[in-house]
């Protein structure tokens, strides 16, 4: 079996995670001194082992957005988290946040993005890590915002702002109710992973693919649809498996029926991720060590879903290459 230090060694991909549910404690409760809050404002961060739903484990973002409505604080938010992935050996990420959030202050979508890119290159001097961005709209927000929001990201013009993605309650907020905005987002050259199949929904699944999204944010609905998995496979689309965060919120009920062998049986594209390191209080070394022990994961199989991750990743031709070329070099049987 994988042990947990052979997997931390080994490089590994992230395509899904979100910076403010990855904050460390060490840091959150640093910036709350800062920022004058009471540290027990930070008691609900950890979601519980068993939510409700989703939107119970939404919850533990209130008091983290609380502290993340400067520059300086966005800046050491991002560092903090960068150096969090390198320390376990993950060479590429896409982080994904959702500047909307972020403006209570009345701070400008670039001025948002600047700072957070600012903390991922000071990080990047001393952690072997590239980091691409995706920019999140949330679902609860007005149309008109989120449209705004893909203005300001083309005003942004920085190469590392690679997607757009949806985030928020799959329930509240259908997939047609947002259609509108990622076909501007896709016209605007953004390339488009979608929150979807999340709240046991198969049908947002296949509206995800039919509206311009590659890649899949978590997905796992379509466990109960042979014609769903068959659709996706067909049209290699990635699923960003969570798999700690899936059991969470109740998407999945419990580890034995987590679909992990399901879609590699059914030849889906998945990669493995942690969705809210903090939050969940996970990382990906946990993610691949929990399948290694409920699925007898394998090296062989740890290699491909890395491989996975890096040909469905937004990155340019010439990372991927690169990346590719270190899997193959350090992975050996």
């Amino acid at each position: 079996m994988l042990t947990r230090e052979k997997i931390k060694q080994l490089p590994k991909i992230e395509l899904h995670c979100h910076l403010d549910g990855s904050i460390s404690m060490e840091t959150l409760k640093k910036l709350a001194i800062k920022e004058e809050i009471p540290l027990k404002e930070l008691e609900k961060v950890v979601a519980p082992k068993k939510c409700l739903d989703l939107r119970e484990y939404l919850e533990s973002f209130d008091s983290v957005l609380a502290l993340l409505q400067n520059e300086e604080n966005l800046e050491i938010a991002a560092y903090d988290l960068v150096k969090q992935v390198g320390e376990e050996n993950v060479r590429y990420i896409e982080i994904r946040f959702a500047p909307l959030l972020h403006q209570r202050n009345n701070l400008s979508v670039e001025q948002i993005i600047q700072a957070v890119m600012k903390g991922i290159d000071k990080a990047q001097e001393e952690v072997d890590v590239q980091v691409n961005l995706l920019i999140s709209a949330m679902r609860h927000h007005q149309t008109t915002k989120n449209m705004e929001l893909i203005d300001s990201i083309k005003q942004v013009k920085d190469k590392s702002v690679v997607g757009f993605d949806f985030a928020g309650d799959e329930k509240a907020v259908s997939n047609r109710q947002i259609k509108d905005v990622v076909s501007i987002a896709k016209q605007s050259k953004l390339n488009i992973t979608l929150h979807s199949g999340e709240c046991g929904c198969i049908q947002h699944v296949i509206e995800a693919i039919e509206m311009g999204a590659t890649r899949i944010g978590h997905g796992v609905a379509i466990k109960d649809s042979v014609e769903a998995m068959e659709y996706c496979a067909n049209q290699h689309i990635l699923l960003e498996l969570c798999p700690t965060s899936n059991i969470q919120t109740n998407a999945i009920e419990t580890w034995e029926e987590y679909p992990f062998r399901l879609f590699l049986d059914h030849h889906i594209l998945c990669s493995i991720n942690t969705d809210n390191r903090t939050v969940s209080n996970t990382d990906l070394t946990n993610e691949f060590f929990l399948l290694a022990t409920y699925f007898d994961l394998t090296l062989v199989e740890m290699k491909q879903l890395n491989l996975n991750a890096v040909e469905a990743s937004f990155s340019s031709v010439e990372v991927k290459e690169k990346l590719k070329n270190m899997i193959h070099r350090e992975y050996i049987y």
